[in-house]
């Protein structure tokens, strides 16, 4: 066998090995499989994980930006007429956030930890100064002691008098930085020494500057990756109280920072929130890619805060018919001492067209007011978020208060807020990185088919080149004459005599003689 047939032998079974091994690798899917569980031990939330101090400490900046809405016809709205408001925002704090008091728990399958939040102003991405600043907006301390005292005669007109003494209206104009961060409510002042509950200071984010919303439990995966970052408990609670269904008090999902590996577009992502007092859900939108990482977009559709009617498994939220305001509200007066307060979107995006036709001055948009996550679905890591959320006030006619005598039923915005979050350079190169270990780890039977494909077309090439090196030397015939060209083809040799041929000296002698025919 010539060293050609060895080699196209030898390329001719590496080949069929190569395609063999690779196909079947790539149908059985054994290094994806390998792959995908690395990743679901990896990430889980216990020490030496390599998701555990990002969990606890997350990289990335989170900004705070908050819009208020301010009032410019108070005094026609109070006799009747449409409110007219106007943005004015945004006011932006960079916000610092960290779990505190992190500790394993029951042998090491749950984690429990404190969410805590500081806030920095930060001027130069703000419309103007806090401080400086004048909003002028409904009084919700106000209208939260009227609501309270609604049902007693004898207690409203008592409030009502204190609110004419203190020169306390129906709306309010204060600061920026007093909204926020708090101010003493004269009303809040006089009921306060009576009523512990009552604190004299109010501010839409008093008290949660540097604090937390309580103890919260978490899953850590180790059992399940479906589990990571599961709420398991939330200040001591696996179910709420506020509503009026176990489906609604139930503490679905993540808190929003930690999401599992391996997503897919199919799921339905779960998210507890503090400050909706729920649990709400996000579908899959789009495809998206943020800073060269690919990533699935999740956002709330129109159902989680739909009405009863819209969508049945929302009743549980009406603690009572009259608290069932319609599509794109929840009022969350249960868990905020009972004060008239409603969650909405941004400008009552996604919410009934007579939310916002009430309101001069809204003007819904999608791009700027709606809630979405961008996940890399591989990791399950936040690349891109927007958590928005508008705070409003329910204003109506209440009995024992003369100033509400001309006031219509109208969910009156205050103020909204954007908190975002991009994934830094340096979180996102790291993530870039894992991916591609990923890619070709998973890929690598894709590769072994390749080279088994550069082999076969090797030995086709091979084998070609052999077919016709083999029909060329076919046709090289070689064959004897049928009759002598020359006097030299009709002779032959032989020796002189016997003594001669064997002479040692003289060697060996031939003599040239004719060729004689036998027959002769």
């Amino acid at each position: 066998m010539t060293r050609r047939s060895c080699a196209l032998y030898a390329v001719g079974i590496i080949c069929a090995h190569l395609l063999v091994i690779g196909i079947g690798l790539m149908v059985a899917q054994v290094f994806r499989t390998l792959m995908h569980n690395r990743l679901k031990k990896e990430i889980v939330l216990v020490e030496g994980s390599r998701v555990f101090e990002s969990w606890k400490t997350p990289p990335p900046p989170v900004y705070m930006e908050y819009f208020f809405f301010n009032v410019t016809n108070v005094k026609e709205f109070l006799e009747g007429a449409k409110p007219e408001v106007r943005q004015v925002g945004p006011y932006a704090y960079r916000e610092y956030r960290y779990k505190d008091n992190v500790s394993m728990v029951e042998n090491g399958t749950m984690v429990s930890a404190y969410n805590t939040k500081s806030f920095v102003f930060l001027r130069e991405r703000s419309v103007g100064d806090p401080t400086v600043d004048n909003i002028t907006t409904v009084n919700i301390p106000a209208w939260a002691v009227m609501t309270q005292v609604k049902d007693s005669f004898w207690k409203a007109t008592m409030v009502s008098v204190w609110m004419n003494s203190f020169g306390s209206g129906l709306f309010t104009t204060r600061t920026v930085d007093e909204l926020l961060w708090g101010y003493e409510d004269p009303l809040l002042a006089r009921i306060a020494p009576t009523n512990p509950d009552v604190e004299k200071i109010f501010g839409l984010m008093y008290k949660k500057n540097g604090s937390n919303d309580g103890e919260f439990v978490y899953r850590t995966g180790q059992q399940n990756y479906l589990d990571y970052g599961r709420v398991v408990t939330w200040q001591g609670q696996s179910q709420l109280t506020f509503w009026t269904s176990n489906q609604s008090n139930s503490i679905n999902g993540s808190d929003g920072s930690a999401f599992h590996p391996l997503l897919e577009k199919n799921e339905r992502l779960y998210v507890f929130t503090p400050d909706l007092c729920r649990s709400i859900y996000m579908d899959f939108e789009k495809d998206v890619e943020v800073k060269g990482i690919p990533a699935y977009r999740f956002t709330p559709p129109r159902s989680v805060l739909a009405s009863k009617e819209e969508n049945p498994a929302n009743e549980g939220f009406c603690v009572s018919p009259k608290e069932c305001l319609g599509t794109g509200l929840l009022k969350v007066s249960p868990c905020r001492k009972g004060a008239p307060v409603v969650a909405s979107f941004p400008h009552f995006y996604l919410a009934d067209s007579k939310f916002v036709n009430a309101i001069e001055g809204m003007s819904p948009e999608r791009t700027h007011h709606q809630t979405f996550l961008d996940l890399n679905p591989t990791t399950g890591v936040i690349v891109r978020a927007n958590k928005r959320a508008q705070i409003n006030i329910l204003l109506s006619r209440i009995g024992g208060f003369p100033k509400t005598r001309s006031l219509n039923e109208t969910i009156f915005p205050v103020m909204f807020i954007n908190e975002s979050v991009v994934i830094d350079d340096a979180s996102a190169a790291r993530v870039q990185k894992l991916l591609l270990i990923v890619t070709l780890v998973s890929n690598f039977p894709l590769i072994i088919v390749g080279l088994g494909g550069i082999m076969l077309v090797v030995f086709i090439i091979l084998l070609v080149r052999a077919r016709k090196q083999k029909n060329e030397v076919k046709r090289i015939v070689f064959t004897k004459p049928l009759y002598a060209t020359s006097a030299e083809d009709d002779t032959s040799y032989s020796p002189v005599n016997d003594k001669e041929k064997d002479d040692p000296q003289n060697g060996t002698y031939i003599g040239l003689t004719p060729k004689v025919d036998a027959q002769a």
